[in-house]
């Protein structure tokens, strides 16, 4: 059974910076990722330190990062922020 993806509200302005298209794209892949197998360990999806922010971390296309959080007693995968890295 697949997991259900929520997002915080904070998340649709983070993605609205990148463009139409390309907030699109961000989204529907982390909701394809994030609905499948969230609490897989694997290059792209890693548990983070301990943080105030979110628990996990999921790389998409190399340069962006979308920070999410785990319910597994209901299920439920939060998304908290979206961005991208640079440096």
């Amino acid at each position: 059974m697949p997991w259900t993806v929520t997002l915080k509200e904070s998340v649709i302005g983070d993605l609205r910076w990148f463009g139409k298209k390309q907030g699109r794209l961000l989204l529907n892949e982390a909701k394809k990722r994030l609905s499948a197998a969230p609490l897989a360990e694997t290059r792209q999806m890693n548990t983070l330190r301990p943080n105030p922010v979110a628990q996990r971390e999921l790389r998409l296309f190399g340069k962006y990062r979308a920070l999410f959080n785990v319910e597994q007693d209901i299920e439920i995968v939060t998304i908290v922020l979206v961005g991208e890295t640079r440096g």
